[in-house]
């Protein structure tokens, strides 16, 4: 009873003390987790909604270009030689209401401008998180892989360890000559140098992914294994469909030969009639509030319509259009250039899934064979049947083995991830 309340006193008081905390954080983030902050934090993806936002309003200001707009003026006018009015001060003032009626499409076409242009900005957010999505996917699972490795090239030190205590035994036996005795240590030396360059891959692949979530690089980082064995079956046609329907880079260049294309209109626009309509109230008068002198009319009230045309302009307005034709011709085979980079992109990542599926496959047979082979050489060299080099040639064969298949099964998610991000679906379910 007296050990049970000290316990749980412990715990209230230590709770919050930093080990405990320490603990607590470093419980390991799922993929989730990773990705939840990188979206939260990336400078790059920040700038890019801000670029919306600033596109949206930009749409809000082309629309209220339809609108009428509403102005008005207060003048004061001293005429020391006036000859209409005995006093030399003239006061007036006015409103007027003036709405656009026709601009050659221009005021329509600049809203659909706005609206490309909003359009383009959010498949450019798409982009980047498809790109960085990808990039979280791919620095979770290398860390993984780094783990296994580094933790495969940790046990073959071990094994190398062992097997160099039973080579200075029967080295001071008189079994061995002492050549074998110094490969044993040769290779001892080679294991420990491939652990050191295991650990510092893993340090490097976890500065990546800390940098990716806007951490400091420095900062511990455990991450939960969610590799599991399920393969999703992948069909090359639906692909290459979802690539060209979906990627955003595609969906980018489409809409900037909308955009070539409504810059044709605005090309012609000042070349073609202009059409208002307005309506105007002034009052003038020699005092301040417009009162008129006697004998004078004080108010004056128009309605008006204006057309006016640029008749003659040297032919700028055809050369502006026929370059502006040329701009869309050339957006138009931006399009077929990212198609085919895109389509190519994909392809090689779906190249890498089913190279990934038959190596796990042979992988997994090789590391039983290696495993077997490992243990029967390491009896025969207990026995004396077998030398040390045929023990640390069936040991270099199991860690390669080993290693071979932690590549696979990562490379198979990396690919994956490769495939998702290619066809633009990888950042489907996170676009806010």
């Amino acid at each position: 009873m007296i050990i049970r309340l000290f316990l749980c006193i412990f715990v209230i008081v230590f709770a919050g003390h930093p080990l405990c905390a320490q603990e607590t954080a470093n419980s390991g983030l799922s993929l989730d987790d990773c990705i939840s902050m990188t979206l939260s934090s990336n400078p790059e993806l920040a700038m890019a909604r801000a670029a919306s936002g600033q596109r949206e309003a930009l749409l809000q200001s082309a629309r209220k270009n339809l609108y009428p707009s509403l102005s008005s003026h207060y003048s004061y006018t001293h005429q020391p030689d006036s000859f209409y009015f005995p006093a030399a001060d003239e006061f007036s003032y006015g409103v007027t209401a003036e709405q656009p009626l026709y601009e050659g499409k221009a005021l329509i076409t600049g809203v659909n401008q706005a609206k490309i242009s909003l359009n383009a900005s959010v498949q450019d957010s798409h982009r980047i998180v498809n790109d960085l999505l990808f990039e979280v996917y791919k620095q979770y699972f290398e860390l993984l892989q780094a783990e296994k490795l580094e933790e495969e090239a940790q046990q073959a030190v071990v094994r190398l360890k062992s097997h160099l205590k039973d080579s200075q035994a029967f080295f001071d036996a008189g079994l061995i000559p002492r050549n074998d005795l110094l490969q044993t240590e040769v290779e001892l030396a080679q294991g420990e140098q491939d652990l050191v360059d295991a650990q510092n891959r893993t340090y490097s692949t976890r500065a990546r992914l800390n940098m990716l979530m806007q951490r400091p690089i420095t900062s511990p980082l455990m991450v939960n294994d969610c590799c599991d064995d399920d393969e999703k079956e992948f069909i090359w046609e639906e692909i290459e469909k979802n690539t060209v329907k979906n990627r955003p880079e595609v969906l980018q260049a489409q809409l900037a030969v909308e955009m070539a294309e409504k810059e044709i209109i605005m090309k012609k626009a000042p070349y073609l009639p202009k059409v208002t309509l307005s309506a105007t109230y002034d009052k003038t008068g020699t005092e301040p509030g417009g009162s008129p002198a006697p004998g004078w009319p004080g108010e004056n009230k128009m309605v008006k319509a204006t057309a006016s045309w640029k008749m003659w302009t040297w032919f700028k307005g055809s050369d502006e259009t026929a370059a502006a034709m040329q701009e869309v011709i050339k957006a138009k085979k931006d399009v077929d250039r990212i198609v085919n980079e895109v389509t190519l992109e994909a392809r090689i990542a779906y190249l890498h899934i089913e190279q990934a599926k038959k190596r796990i496959k042979v992988s997994e047979t090789a590391i039983k064979h290696a495993e077997e082979n490992y243990r029967i050489n390491q009896a025969r060299y207990q026995s004396q049947v077998a030398t040390s080099t045929d023990v640390l040639d069936a040991q270099n064969l199991l860690t390669k083995a080993k290693s071979n298949y932690y590549n696979s099964i990562y490379g198979y998610r990396i690919a994956m991830a490769a495939v998702e991000r290619a066809t633009g679906l990888i950042a489907e379910q996170h676009i806010q």
